[in-house]
């Protein structure tokens, strides 16, 4: 409770300072609060302390286990189109609509009122009507080195479903004066419809990777983002982007990724699935050799995993009130009060008596979970077969699972014997992860009740013999990425979250690996919370982890970014135990991996950059190549915990 207090009056006290604090840029803020950073020791003060900023009533109560899991999320069927020979074309339409997230909500506010956004894929194949759901989008099912070709049709409104909640501060207009009319007190944000689709965890070139600034918008806004691209023959408000899916079977999701407004677009809607298929995971039962004789169909059961709060309206509640008035709507995380699964509020899954695969994705804002299957005795084990970018090397036995805002997880549990039992799929990661308070515990029930349907003849996870993960070496770079907070003078809450110290249109880019070029990136946590830290292009691997002496390391990073001193030597703060080799969950390929406080989480890459299709003209890449990466908190990837690196 004295933590609550603290903050409502921290807002009492900014809000008669708000005027004075909008006129002044945020360089110019952030200079004056450098002087009294150093006063905190280290990684300022953790989101747990700003959760109940934002009063509101919470989700009204709902009884769990009511609604059944959307277990099989549609998939859009491919066709071919001349212009694009030999790719598999989809076109896919962004709209808002309206999602009744829980029986026991309204479908949404007022009749005919669009309070969600999503994607809707057409049904080319059947030239029937477009698959929207109305929330989250289609998946898509790719095959390894097989080019997918996607129109993106923005039909968005120009007013958001979460208005209220955009920051005219975030991001600052000072630096984004494309995103602002900046003749108004404080400045109007402009472009609300903009959007731009990124596929996560994609082998794509540059123009087509969801770059921040290749945004694009309706046609009644008519705007564009500086790094905006398309193959020809896309109309005002479209972008057509080539997918190479030149990687292993793996699950990718593709969602918004616009500068500055990506954590509202991604919480309204606009995610979906996307799966890699190859030789080993072909999707079907009883594959050919060298296939993987794998749960499929009606029993491979993806789960998106999100966490909302909703209004007595059952539309989507979001923060309104910030804790600084540097940023007077923006909160640094975002953690709901309900789990939704898939679109749905606590739903159940009946299942057989057999194997299933799961395919888990964290689509969370900012929520870690760390799940297990119970049985009101004990953890149920499972077997982790995949993260991110591959199946791993060996299956690996668990009973439970700790999974990061954007990361995935292939996992197989065997029901067989359990018939009749209820399992629950239940949480106990703090939120935010590790040093805050507990979460929901509850997530979804599983139901072994269904009658067997012939036998299960899958191969037991135990006895899968998967494709090897050769470890990588030879990097010949070493780069460090510094990750720290800059604090509100007043209050010490967190204003931004920077990468190097650096916001992210800061010139020059300093990661600038080369074409083919294997290196190591050290990410070093000044904070007090973890970080999922994603890179875009490439498929990494988790090198180790290390604890450093974060506090001298802090007062040192200080005193460099002050102007008092020389860059900290990582080398010299490395004393407070030998590195971590990765878990065994970790050993695939990875595109986002956890950086944990007092830590150095270390990822080894090589640049690689994707073929262009002979087929299709413009599908190439042009050096320099320019990519992101950032941490997968939404807040902080918006507000600056992102920053560009390019390939030459």
């Amino acid at each position: 409770m004295g933590e609550e207090i603290r903050i409502e009056n921290s807002i009492t006290n900014d809000a008669e300072r708000k005027n004075d604090f909008l006129k002044m840029d945020r360089r110019t803020f952030v200079k004056v609060a450098g002087g009294v950073a150093g006063a905190i020791a280290f990684g300022g003060l953790s989101g747990h302390l700003i959760q109940r900023a934002s009063a509101a009533a919470g989700t009204p109560n709902i009884t769990k286990f009511v609604d059944p899991l959307l277990s099989s999320i549609p998939k859009l069927i491919p066709v071919a189109n001349d212009a694009y020979p030999g790719a598999d074309y989809y076109e896919i339409e962004m709209k808002p609509g309206r999602f009744q997230f829980s029986s026991q909500l309204p479908v949404t506010a007022l009749a005919g009122i669009n309070t969600t956004w999503g994607y809707g894929g057409r049904d080319l194949a059947n030239k029937g009507p477009l698959v929207f759901l109305g929330y989250l989008g289609p998946t898509i099912e790719a095959q390894k080195g097989k080019t997918v070709v996607v129109k993106f049709i923005n039909n968005l409104p120009t007013t958001h479903p979460l208005q209220a909640s955009i920051d005219p501060t975030v991001p600052d207009p000072a630096m984004y004066s494309d995103l602002y009319d900046t003749s108004t007190n404080p400045p109007t944000p402009i472009h609300i419809g903009r959007t731009t689709p990124h596929l996560h965890g994609g082998f794509t070139a540059p123009q087509f990777d969801g770059h921040p600034h290749s945004w694009f918008t309706p046609i009644s806004d008519g705007g564009k983002g500086s790094h905006y691209a398309t193959l020809s023959g896309a109309a005002a408000n479209e972008a057509i982007f080539v997918f190479s899916n030149q990687q292993p079977a793996t699950n990718l999701w593709y969602h918004d990724h616009a500068m500055g407004i990506t954590r509202l677009n991604v919480y309204a809607g606009l995610a979906g699935l996307y799966f890699v298929r190859d030789q080993y995971d072909t999707g079907t039962s009883n594959p050919p050799t060298p296939g993987l004789n794998l749960p499929a169909g009606n029993y491979e059961v993806p789960l998106v995993l999100q966490d909302k709060q909703f209004n007595a309206d059952g539309t989507l509640f979001y923060p309104t009130v910030g804790i600084t008035a540097v940023h007077p709507i923006w909160m640094p995380e975002f953690f709901g009060d309900t789990p939704v699964v898939n679109g749905t509020a606590y739903p159940f899954l009946s299942v057989e008596p057999r194997r299933y695969r799961f395919r888990i994705l964290n689509g969370s804002q900012a929520r870690f979970y760390n799940l297990w299957f119970d049985n009101g005795l004990a953890p149920i084990p499972f077997h982790l077969i995949g993260m991110e970018q591959s199946l791993v090397p060996t299956p690996v036995a668990m009973t439970k699972l700790l999974i990061a805002p954007g990361e995935r997880a292939d996992i197989i549990v065997d029901f067989a014997g359990m018939q009749n039992q209820m399992l629950t799929l239940k949480n106990n990661a703090k939120a935010p992860y590790p040093g805050g308070k507990g979460g929901f515990g509850q997530i979804m029930q599983v139901r072994v009740n269904l009658p067997m349907t012939g036998t299960d003849t899958t191969t037991p996870a135990a006895n899968l013999v998967l494709p090897q993960v050769p470890r990588l070496t030879g990097a010949t770079i070493m780069r460090e990425i510094v990750m720290k907070e800059d604090v509100d003078p007043v209050t010490g809450l967190p204003i931004d979250m920077k990468l190097n110290g650096k916001w992210f249109n800061d010139l020059p880019i300093d990661e600038t690996p080369t074409q083919n070029a294997t290196e190591v990136w050290q990410f070093i946590n000044l904070t007090v919370d973890a970080h999922p830290m994603h890179m875009h292009l490439v498929k990494f691997q988790v090198s180790d982890r290390q604890p450093f002496d974060a506090k001298a390391y802090t007062t040192a990073w200080l005193k460099y970014q002050a102007g008092l001193g020389s860059k900290p030597i990582l080398a010299n703060f490395l004393t407070k135990g030998p590195a971590v080799l990765p878990p065994p969950e970790e050993m695939g390929w990875k595109d986002t991996a956890k950086s944990y406080p007092g830590e150095i989480l270390r990822v080894i890459a090589k640049f690689e950059l994707p073929d262009a299709d002979s087929n299709i003209p413009g599908s190439g890449t042009q050096l320099p190549a320019e990519y992101v990466y950032h941490c997968h908190i939404l807040e902080h990837e918006e507000n600056e915990m992102m920053r560009p690196f390019t390939v030459g």
